[in-house]
């Protein structure tokens, strides 16, 4: 009888509710929609509404909800009141782990959870009220005791466009909500870069996707989402994302690290989204996102599993990735060819310069014309010389030309498609923007022996991902023992100049080699004038060079100057050309807007706050990802500088020590001010008597 008249006072809250709160629900789904944050005062028609309020604004704010407590009527026993959470409330119980004698007998282990409370106190409770049945927030807490995710804002698909995909999602599905009377420790809503598991019922890669043999496909899906989950509660700069289809199959997997959303805001200008290895059936469907530091090394800005190659997988992969790296758009963004991708790129980048990867061009060529390959052996040199060899349009018209005619390919019409995509993939029409990757060839030739040589389709998921992360540990090692000898070692000067030495003392030793090539290479130049008046202009060449000249222009007034090469341009570093006339006209100091900042030594170097941080218009939840990233920055230059010897080690790991028990201070002393907050939840300490 109980439960009849709890079911009865719960449908009557449900048909009330939809009755007299179409108004308030219409208001409600609207701010729902924006991601608005709820208020005390704000009304809904039921409580599943309120709580689809609070975990739409919880998708947008970048945290995860779960249901902490209720309470019912003494009259009738029905909910009046309901309490969501974030999930980091309160404190996990103490666990004993240890195994009766009979569970250890028969193999039994225990799965070991995520810690992943620490007392936050961010919540909204609604209270039923009436007349009329209404729901209302009594209480909300918006502060948060710890770094929330960057919130990811999906871009809704376009009318009539369907790729097959019913709809996107964050991460993993949610499990099946718990009683409203339990406390539940999984999410009801998930923003991007907290996932939960679905073992039963939840999303699995799509067989005909990812394996040709489909056994433990479901598993790899727990382990994979396991692995993400725990990356994320140990660093809350770890970012991750899925997307699944209508068949609930995860699609495509997106994931970053910290240090990849760090180096990007150092070196995010220009970006390869690299698929070199998912081009063969046998490889396993991984892609990354790279550029290139300071030190010429390849850099990782974001790793995905690339199921599914639709226009719609596309926009959400470059959607993804874009928020993971705080919504700048690349300068640079070089891919391989393909129209679903290209399709992708224009809508979510529409600002960034797309290119071709030159060297994907050349190897469709050798796939395309394989027949005319094994007829003529010079077609691959020729070319070659199309793609990389021309210094002007008209040169390269020429040699397109040579090689139509030679060959007999006039009637090709996939060469013709690939003529008209041209300003895309040729050397000639890159030259003239930043496009570090013509500087040297950083095709991560390493990594890509490292995959073909470990990875198959029949690679267990949780393998690539652990050695891929050895790989990755071994590139941050390198780029530690680079900044080292940048910081700590001088490097050899050949000539008493003093740009060589000024250029010695604020780029890193990769770059400065590159440099100082160039500085003595200048010396073997001459160059004659072809040009007088404000502007000098002269044809700088070299004996050696078959008579091949660049012209350099020189302005006399604001002393800048220019070159047909293009180098400085391309690369951001001067070139032999312009060198040998600033020696000429007596300039003997690099000037400034000639040192590239992402070449020096300070190129990750941050002692001011986040810019994002100071925006007018940034939300709090972005603020806190901003403060997070820099001070994460700062910190890995402070373990970099403070391990150098025992006795700076000693004075390091003190002022951080010293630095830590500030912070903490700091953090109790503003939650103390916040009395109107729920105090965090400990678990007491259990006491065994003795019989």
């Amino acid at each position: 009888m109980e439960g009849h008249r709890r079911g009865e006072a719960d449908d009557e809250e449900e048909e009330l509710g939809l009755r007299l709160g179409l108004a308030s629900a219409g208001a409600s789904a609207a701010a729902a929609a924006a991601g608005e944050p709820p208020s005390v005062g704000m009304e809904f028609p039921t409580s599943e509404a309120a709580r689809e309020f609070y975990c739409a604004y919880a998708d947008r704010a970048g945290f995860a909800v779960r249901t902490d407590k209720s309470r019912r009527s003494r009259r009738d026993d029905s909910v009046i009141m309901r309490r969501f959470v974030c999930t980091r409330e309160g404190f996990h119980p103490t666990r004993h782990d240890d195994l009766t004698e009979s569970e250890a007998a028969a193999g039994k282990r225990r799965r070991k959870r995520l810690i992943i409370r620490e007392g936050c106190m961010a919540m909204c409770e609604v209270t039923k009220k009436e007349p009329p049945l209404r729901w209302v927030v009594t209480k909300f807490v918006a502060h948060h005791v710890h770094p929330v995710s960057l919130p990811l804002c999906p871009r809704p698909p376009p009318a009539g466009e369907s790729d097959g995909l019913a709809g996107e999602h964050a991460a993993a599905l949610d499990e099946p909500t718990q009683a409203a009377t339990e406390p539940s420790d999984e999410p009801t809503g998930a923003p991007a870069a907290v996932g939960n598991g679905a073992p039963n019922g939840g999303p699995s890669f799509c067989n005909r996707l990812v394996r040709a043999n489909p056994a433990g496909v479901r598993a790899e899906v727990q382990d994979l989402l396991d692995y993400l989950r725990k990356m994320q509660a140990e660093s809350p700069g770890f970012f991750y994302a899925m997307q699944v289809d209508s068949g609930n199959c995860v699609t495509n997997v997106f994931w970053a690290d910290a240090k990849a959303r760090m180096a990007y805001k150092s070196f995010g200008d220009a970006v390869t989204f690299d698929t070199t290895y998912r081009k063969t059936k046998y490889m396993m469907p991984f892609a990354v996102f790279r550029g290139i530091n300071h030190h010429l090394q390849g850099i990782i800005f974001g790793c995905c599993l690339l199921m599914d190659e639709t226009k719609s997988s596309y926009t959400w992969l470059f959607d993804t990735w874009l928020a993971a790296m705080g919504g700048r758009q690349p300068d640079l963004l070089v891919t391989d060819q393909g129209k679903a991708m290209e399709a992708g790129i224009a809508r979510v980048l529409p600002n960034t310069r797309h290119r071709f990867c030159q060297r994907n061009i050349l190897s469709l060529c050798k796939q395309k014309l394989s027949a005319v390959y094994i007829q003529h052996i010079n077609l691959k040199a020729d070319l070659r010389e199309c793609v990389f060899g021309a210094e002007t349009i008209e040169e390269f018209q020429a040699r397109w030309d040579y090689v139509i005619h030679k060959y007999n390919l006039e009637e090709n019409t996939w060469l013709q498609s690939l003529y008209d995509t041209r300003q895309q993939w040729a050397w000639v029409y890159q030259k003239g923007s930043f496009f570090p990757e013509l500087l040297k060839s950083q095709r991560s030739e390493r990594l890509n022996k490292f995959f073909k040589t470990h990875f198959n389709m029949k690679t267990p998921l949780l393998v690539l991902i652990s050695r891929f992360d050895q790989v990755m540990a071994l590139s941050f090692e390198k780029e530690a023992q680079a900044n080292f000898v940048t910081a700590y070692s001088k490097p050899t000067l050949k000539t008493p100049s003093v740009i060589e030495r000024q250029a010695a003392a604020i780029y890193t030793r990769a770059v400065f080699d590159i440099f100082q090539e160039e500085f003595i290479e200048s010396l073997g130049y001459h160059a004659d004038k072809i040009e007088d008046g404000v502007i000098l202009k002269y044809n700088v060449a070299s004996e050696e060079e078959n008579g091949r000249g660049y012209i350099v222009s020189f302005n006399q007034l604001d002393r800048k100057a220019e070159c047909t090469c293009c180098k400085f341009e391309y690369a951001g570093i001067l070139c032999r050309h312009v060198l040998r006339i600033f020696f000429m006209v007596g300039v003997r100091n690099l000037p400034e807007e000639y040192i590239m900042k992402r070449w020096t030594m300070d190129a990750v170097s941050s002692v001011v706050p986040d810019e994002r941080s100071l925006e007018t218009g940034v939300s709090f939840p972005e603020r806190l990802v901003a403060w997070y990233n820099d001070l994460s920055l700062d910190g890995l230059t402070y373990g970099m500088r403070g391990a150098m010897s025992p006795e700076v080690y000693k004075v390091a790991k003190a002022a951080l020590q010293k630095a830590f028990d500030d912070v903490l201070a700091a953090k109790y002393q503003q939650m103390s001010e916040h009395q109107d907050m729920p105090l965090p939840k400990s678990q007491a300490k259990r006491t065994h008597t003795k019989a």
